[in-house]
């Protein structure tokens, strides 16, 4: 059954935690039926997401303190209903390695969202007010 929307970015410590934690707190999963989660292109599984994702999220309602990254697997794709990129590149590296999943795969914003990686709490904000309006945008353009 694919009743998740799965945000992606190549750490999945950073901005796809972010999306995924601002979809709950916009109200995206009871607006749109679709459970929130996300994933990473490169990464290892079990990591924490970054401090200043986690307080930049916050200041916006998100909650990231449990948050634990993985890595996009076959499994996270078949069940997805949507999968959402965080750049133009993170989306041609999904269709690369999982071609049959191009129905469902999309950019956040027509704009690539920058990495905060490494970056002070002010690059994070920054970076969480633009997922924050993509995921506005995503849960109108879905909702049930």
């Amino acid at each position: 059954m694919q009743d998740t929307i799965v945000f992606l970015c190549t750490g999945n410590t950073c901005r796809s935690p972010m999306a995924e934690g601002l979809f709950r707190a916009l109200g995206g999963e009871e607006q749109t039926g679709l459970r929130a989660a996300s994933a990473g292109l490169f990464t290892v599984d079990g990591l924490p997401a970054s401090e200043n994702a986690v307080q930049a999220a916050q200041e916006l309602g998100a909650d990231l303190s449990a948050h634990r990254s993985r890595t996009l697997t076959r499994e996270i794709v078949d069940g997805a209903k949507y999968l959402v990129c965080m750049t133009g590149a993170h989306y041609d590296r999904v269709l690369e390695s999982f071609p049959d999943a191009e129905d469902k795969l999309f950019t956040l914003t027509p704009a690539d969202i920058s990495d905060p990686f490494g970056g002070d709490l002010e690059t994070y904000r920054r970076c969480a007010a633009q997922i924050r309006d993509g995921v506005a945008q995503v849960i109108r353009r879905i909702a049930k």
